[in-house]
């Protein structure tokens, strides 16, 4: 029984040991504020640089071609206020992995509705041992693929958007 005590008071020193450490540091945190943060505002606090500056490494291709040598990893998405911003957040996402490049561009979501940023998405991939892809576009070449119809209006609710149909052809006889 005296173990179990004991033990009880060294887990107890412990947490109120670990409890003063963690707190005895300043904290500066904001209380949320209800309002949205800025793309710029964002960048400052997480020391990123904002998506309108081309940072990227990675490659892009618009289209992959058919005969070219690679390994699909992993699709990935990028968004951003314009076709520009988001092609540099789907860029940055390619460098996060480690993979040389980025192919085969498309819009998933037109701007609109709940949200009105571009999201783009595309492949990133990984070439095969020697193959060397051609030299892609420079990024000011490189031009916003077909964008999607804007689906943010809704069906009608079901039973409501059809043909109507008379009541006396219902089967009842009368």
């Amino acid at each position: 029984m005296s173990q179990i005590s004991s033990m009880r008071a060294s887990v107890a020193s412990i947490a109120l040991f670990a409890t003063a450490v963690g707190c005895a540091g300043p904290r500066v945190s904001e209380a949320p504020s209800g309002k949205p943060i800025s793309e710029q505002e964002l960048a400052q606090r997480h020391l990123q640089a904002p998506l309108e500056q081309h940072l990227c490494k990675a490659a892009v291709y618009p289209t992959a071609g058919s005969d070219w040598r690679l390994v699909r990893v992993q699709s990935l998405a990028g968004r951003g206020v314009s076709f520009a911003t988001a092609l540099e957040a789907l860029c940055r996402e390619v460098d996060g992995q480690k993979l040389p490049a980025v192919v085969d561009i498309y819009f998933w979501r037109a701007p609109g509705g709940w949200s009105p940023n571009y999201e783009l998405r595309g492949t990133a991939v990984r070439f095969e041992e020697g193959f060397s892809p051609p030299s892609p576009p420079t990024w000011e070449n490189i031009k916003p693929p077909e964008m999607p119809t804007n689906l943010d209006e809704e069906p009608p609710p079901a039973g409501e958007g059809g043909k109507k149909t008379s009541s006396r052809h219902h089967g009842r006889k009368g």
